[in-house]
């Protein structure tokens, strides 16, 4: 039998209260998950409502449930003698663990978790999945501490918990998992953790801050030196400019995904942007390379494209790092002498690189809903995707610093960069950047003079032997030009 979908809708209609104005963590939309599980799933670390609604203890020994538990004892058993005793204590003298400690814990939380359950989008877990929830949110707070100040615990043997093997067997990917899309929790409930266990009210919240702090600086994607790791205290500085005391401070941010957003794209300031009047439609990258030529492309889907790397090489136009670069939207355009130089930020493409900006991308596309509009991310993910179309594009980009490779192959790296844009749409608005760079690569290609001087110095000036080659043979020519001139001139005055 059929149901009456009349009474079905008008059933779902009266159940219907929830405000999707307040959702800030946003799931997966399914064509996404059904084309590319793995760059949205958590490797190791389930947290948040969407993912973790229970502790999985048996299956796994080396789970990090246990971790989380082992954080919670932590808790439980309070802070530790100061100073800490030299030798160990004996068995039957340890300091009991105290299970109303963490009933008081989840009580303290409560209407933070109340709060945090709006957050999400059609909960199905109940509120029993509170108290899990808030055991992941002292978990991440335990992590982060720890990591940035391992010295400084709060009072807590934290370090006991992360240097145990069962967390160091799973604690690569952990990075990795805070920044899924739907492996979110929010940092309302970390700040009400950091709060409730640190030990000075006065300093919970810039203590919050610098945890944030090392947390995006770790997960940072760009290079901002000519060598790795170098100068953090430059990008240090420029985080601490724009997002510790300003509105778009990371401490203000929905969760740990929305601050690495707002780190690597760059603060909500009013930099002029540009609307896109292609606002929606699919990126040419997603199922038309082996679909349809460019030609069938609409006429907007070819103005939101540009050559590759080497192709753009073959008009004049080179690709370099621009060192002085922290986030993308420092990305120019420039004349260097005779040549013309697209300047971008120095890539490093690990294992989890992919994913990470897949997931940004789409958190920008979901949140890119008229009010506060943009795209930063996807813009930058097509303009580099452009340039990569082939493993040439790679090696070249790879020559000139544009990329780190610490994948392997350039195979490896052109196959991820060729579906990095799948299942992503044209932002409503794109940075000022975009716009210039189409036009002044549209007018260089148009050039035929530009594509001759190009051509030359391709031909005669790609290796040294080339080049004094070239030297010789024009000093040569121009030598016995002299000499016949003089020649010339000599037999002419004659009489």
């Amino acid at each position: 039998m059929e149901p009456d979908w009349y009474e079905e809708i008008l059933r779902h209609l009266d159940d219907e209260k929830e405000d999707g104005r307040k959702v800030r963590i946003y799931r997966v939309p399914n064509y996404l998950k059904e084309k590319s599980p793995e760059d949205f799933r958590p490797l190791e670390l389930f947290v948040g409502f969407y993912t973790h609604s229970s502790l999985v203890l048996d299956q796994d020994p080396m789970h990090l449930d246990i971790s989380k538990l082992a954080v919670a004892q932590k808790i439980c058993l309070g802070q530790e003698p100061h100073p800490p005793p030299v030798t160990p204590e004996p068995e039957q003298s340890r300091r009991p663990t105290e299970t109303q400690k963490w009933r008081d814990f989840v009580s303290h939380l409560e209407p933070n978790l109340e709060l945090a359950r709006s957050m999400y989008d059609r909960l199905t877990v109940n509120a029993s999945g509170n108290a899990v929830v808030a055991l992941d949110s002292l978990f991440i707070v335990a992590y982060l501490r720890y990591s940035y100040s391992w010295a400084d615990t709060w009072g807590y043997d934290f370090a006991s918990v992360f240097e145990r093997s069962r967390f160091n067997a799973s604690r690569f990917p952990v990075l990795h998992d805070l920044l899924m899309l739907e492996n979110q929790v929010p940092l309302l409930l970390l700040d009400a953790v950091v709060k409730y266990i640190c030990t000075s009210m006065t300093e919970a919240t810039a203590d919050l801050y610098n945890m944030l702090e090392w947390f995006v600086m770790e997960v940072y994607p760009f290079n901002h030196g000519e060598k790795l790791d170098v100068d953090p205290e430059k990008l240090k500085e420029y985080l601490r400019r724009f997002h510790k005391n300003s509105i778009d401070s990371f401490v203000n941010c929905d969760h740990l995904l929305h601050c690495a957003y707002l780190a690597i794209c760059g603060p909500y300031n009013p930099i002029p942007r540009e609307t896109s009047d292609s606002c929606g439609q699919i990126l040419p990258c997603f199922r038309l390379r082996n679909v349809a030529p460019t030609d069938h492309l609409t006429p907007s889907r070819n103005r939101f494209r540009i050559p590759s790397a080497t192709s753009l090489r073959r008009v004049g136009i080179s690709v370099k790092v621009r060192d002085s670069s922290l986030t993308m939207n420092n990305i120019k355009f420039e004349r260097h002498k005779h040549k013309y130089v697209l300047l971008v930020p120095k890539l490093i493409m690990n294992d989890g690189t992919v994913a990470v900006l897949r997931n940004l991308a789409l958190y920008e596309q979901i949140e890119d809903n008229g009010v506060t509009p943009r795209g930063d991310m996807r813009t930058y993910l097509f303009l580099m995707s452009s340039l990569i179309d082939s493993v040439q594009d790679v090696r070249l980009l790879m020559n000139r610093g544009v990329i780190v490779n610490q994948l392997g192959s350039a195979e490896t790296v052109c196959k991820q960069w060729n579906r990095i844009c799948d299942g992503l749409y044209i932002p409503s608005t794109t940075p000022s950047y975009w716009s210039h760079i189409q036009d002044r690569i549209n007018e260089l290609e148009k050039s035929k003079s530009n594509r001759w001087f190009a051509e030359v110095e391709e031909r005669n000036f790609s290796s040294f032997v080339l080049f004094g080659s070239f030297l010789v043979f024009t000093i040569i020519f121009f030598s016995t030009l002299i000499q016949a001139i003089f020649s010339v001139l000599s037999y002419a005055s004659m009489p």
